[in-house]
């Protein structure tokens, strides 16, 4: 295999795997932001909030 079809072979994978990781990512935003939210209204009712 030559070596620009070997730079173009692994410049193809690093998009298609960044592109799979954006996807993943944009769908999980609702779901994660759901989760930090939760995560703050807990914590921030026994608490005084001193660093806030």
């Amino acid at each position: 295999m030559s070596p620009a079809r070997r730079i173009l072979k692994l410049l193809g994978v690093t998009l298609g795997l960044g592109a799979y990781v954006w996807v993943a990512a944009v769908r999980n935003v609702g779901r994660v932001k759901r989760r930090k939210a939760a995560r703050r209204a807990a914590a921030g009712s026994g608490g005084t909030n001193l660093g806030r």
